[in-house]
């Protein structure tokens, strides 16, 4: 593989790591520098994980597709890969950035959002023969 390769197989990657690099600055802020209103949601914590990880289940679905790889295989990486990322994310969290602390069920809530991101653009892309 030459270096010309690399470098195009990691372009086709710049969502994700745009997406995956926006979710690990917001998840290890120290302290937000903004205040966010006061709203009251029922777990709105875990809706924003929900959120955050679906779009990131989304756009690298769409980027291994960029990347020419096809259903039944483009859906362990899709959805596996981000899943492990959210619970990295967490063991940061609860070890190297305190105050901020791991949560079990921010991790079920990114896996959550994932499979429904991940799994929702697989079932779409697959009906529509492009992948």
């Amino acid at each position: 593989m030459t270096i010309k390769n690399i470098v195009k197989r990691i372009l086709n990657y710049i969502p994700t790591i745009l997406a995956a690099g926006l979710i690990m600055y917001l998840s290890l802020l120290r302290e937000p520098h903004f205040q966010l209103p006061e709203i009251s949601i029922a777990y709105l914590d875990k809706w924003v994980h929900g959120l955050m990880y679906m779009v990131l289940g989304i756009v690298f679905t769409f980027d291994l597709r960029r990347d020419g790889v096809r259903l039944p295989t483009a859906a362990l990486p899709a959805i596996v890969l981000p899943s492990l990322y959210g619970g990295l994310i967490e063991i940061l969290q609860e070890y190297c950035f305190a105050p901020r602390t791991g949560e079990w069920l921010d991790w079920a809530a990114d896996i959550a959002g994932v499979m429904v991101g991940a799994g929702a653009t697989l079932y779409i892309l697959y009906k529509r023969k492009k992948i």
